[in-house]
């Protein structure tokens, strides 16, 4: 079972050989080195300063070859270079080989080179003044790797050195002692600063470097996504650049548009939009870069005569330069799409005819099996026949809705200015009650597609029901268009109480209502006609002088050309 030391030291530990360490000397790394797991970068920079420093003694040996040779002091000299050396060589070969205990690899070259500088200063005598800046490696060494802590004690033991072997030379070295004991402070406190400089910079450049990490990480990450993403998209996806080059593809488009290759082998420009199976998408490319704007979804035929439907998405801030996105769709998978949409709705609307007829069934059975009893009084049976013909008018109305619902196929819309209608239809919904109907426009001229008939029986139906809600008073009624010179919203509001929220997905479903007169499929026959001319139904609240519910005629698709 593991101690706590090993689990102190935990599997990061850039500063212990083995796990199997104790707490002080794993804590004594925490404390002196910064970064238990080492970067590439700091690796790599510790490597080369491993080559400095080989470098270093290189110059050491030569200069206690080239000045103190025959001297006893200058054999020594010799010796200890030449072991500094080679122990320099191990420390960079074991660098090289592997990042493991890099921390005590920092510490053991910083402690190793004060003791060899410190040996060889001594032995080259007091006169060596030029070895002093030998220092400047393992105090930078402390800077970079090491804490704050540990720079300034490299620092500080540095500067008592050197201390100590000026205040040597005050007892009878030699003369200019003093002197030389104000320049070993002087260099002293350059060696702080610049150990706390270095220091500063590591950290800094550490923090960029972890930064540059994690966005590395994160833009990998976006990158895998995306082509995960574009790989596995049912459409066809292409990415074209301003000059008209395909950059991107997915196996989707290849195969929609009969072009060869796959994604990992395509290249800039590798597919040409002169290729029959891409000129008709080129042209509207450059329709759209030569306008500025998205235009409709293109429709053309592949080199298999397959119908394909086209979206083109400008992307306009992007570096390099603009962009777009081409989504491509088989048109028989939108087919069979809208087909199944509509058998699920047809679904939907039987289930609930059937429902919706076996009640009105259900009590004429009842109402004629009560008018077959004898002793029944002619009242009595007249109010059975009553309740018959009411339950038959309403089987009749609710056949002749959904006959009425199938009649009215989408026909070609008319570019119409819906403001004409409502003042038609005000005059004719206000003719009891002048201004209990008033008409907001931003835009009196504002045109819409829609077809003028349909259109008209939308909005009697959503007069219908806010005359049916609404208190009567003056303005409790309001209609508003939104919008120009293309209307974007119409809508019918009234004064009336809300739609509960749990009631305001249900009310666009078929046979859906709170009156006991109505079929029901008013809200629902307005909504599938409004969806046949690139709108959408919807009910929402509004909180503008005072909470109103209003029914909204929403345009959903740019007209073509818009």
């Amino acid at each position: 079972m593991p101690g706590r030391a090993e689990q102190a030291a935990g599997p990061d530990s850039g500063f212990a050989f083995e796990r199997r360490q104790s707490l002080a000397p794993d804590s004594l790394a925490s404390r002196l080195i910064a970064g238990s797991t080492p970067s590439r970068e700091r690796v790599r920079s510790f490597r080369v300063l491993g080559a400095a420093r080989l470098l270093m003694g290189s110059i050491l040996l030569g200069w206690f070859i080239l000045n103190v040779m025959g001297e006893h002091r200058g054999s020594i000299g010799m010796a200890v270079a030449a072991l500094y050396v080679l122990g320099v060589l191990v420390q960079w070969l074991l660098s090289l080989l592997t990042t493991r205990g890099f921390a005590w690899q920092v510490m053991s070259a910083v402690l190793f080179d004060l003791l060899a500088y410190t040996l060889l200063q001594w032995l080259a005598g007091p006169t060596a003044h030029e070895l002093v800046l030998s220092y400047t490696l393992p105090v930078l060494a402390a800077g970079v790797w090491g804490t704050l802590r540990f720079t300034l004690a490299t620092a500080a033991a540095v500067s008592l050195l050197l201390l100590g072997q000026a205040l040597a030379g005050l007892q009878g070295w030699h003369t200019g002692g003093e002197l030389q004991l104000f320049a070993a402070g002087f260099v002293g406190a350059a060696y702080f600063a610049m150990g706390t400089l270095a220091w500063q910079l590591s950290r800094r450049l550490v923090r960029q470097e972890q930064r540059a990490r994690s966005s590395e990480i994160r833009a990998g990450r976006q990158l895998a996504i995306n082509r995960h993403v574009l790989l596995e998209h049912p459409d066809g996806v292409l990415v074209v650049d301003a000059r008209m080059r395909v950059e991107a593809a997915n196996p989707a488009a290849a195969n929609l548009l009969g072009m060869p290759g796959t994604p990992e082998e395509l290249a800039p420009g590798a597919w040409d939009f002169a290729d029959p199976a891409l000129a008709a998408l080129g042209e509207r490319l450059r329709e759209i870069a030569g306008s500025g704007r998205a235009l409709a979804p293109l429709q053309f035929e592949s080199v298999d005569g397959v119908r394909l439907r086209a979206r083109v998405q400008p992307l306009r801030h992007l570096p390099g330069g603009p962009a777009y996105v081409v989504f491509v769709q088989d048109m028989r998978d939108i087919g069979n799409q809208i087909q199944q949409d509509k058998l699920a709705a047809l679904g939907r609307l039987v289930a609930a005819l059937a429902h919706e007829i076996r009640n009105p069934l259900g009590a004429i059975a009842h109402a004629n099996e009560l008018a077959a009893e004898h002793g029944l009084s002619e009242t009595q049976r007249m109010r059975m026949s009553e309740l018959i013909s009411q339950n038959v008018d309403r089987l009749n109305r609710i056949v002749e809705d959904v006959l009425d619902l199938g009649r009215s196929g989408a026909r070609s819309p008319v570019l119409l200015q819906p403001m004409r209608m409502l003042r038609e239809l005000v005059a004719e919904f206000d003719a009891d009650t002048p201004g209990r109907i008033v008409v907001d426009a931003q835009d009196p001229q504002a045109t819409l597609e829609f077809d003028p008939q349909q259109l008209r029986r939308v909005i009697v139906n959503l007069l219908n029901n806010a005359q049916r809600f609404a208190s009567g008073a003056p303005g409790s009624i309001r209609i508003a268009l939104r919008g120009g010179p293309r209307l974007r919203e119409l809508a019918v509001a009234n004064d009336g109480p809300v739609v509960a929220p749990t009631l305001r997905t249900q009310i666009f479903e078929p046979f859906f209502t709170t009156d006991s007169r109505g079929t029901g499929l008013g809200l629902y026959i307005c909504q599938e006609l409004c969806s046949r001319y690139g709108t959408r139904l919807f009910y929402r609240v509004v909180h503008e002088g005072g909470t109103r519910g209003e029914f909204v005629i929403g345009v959903t698709t740019p007209a073509p050309g818009a």
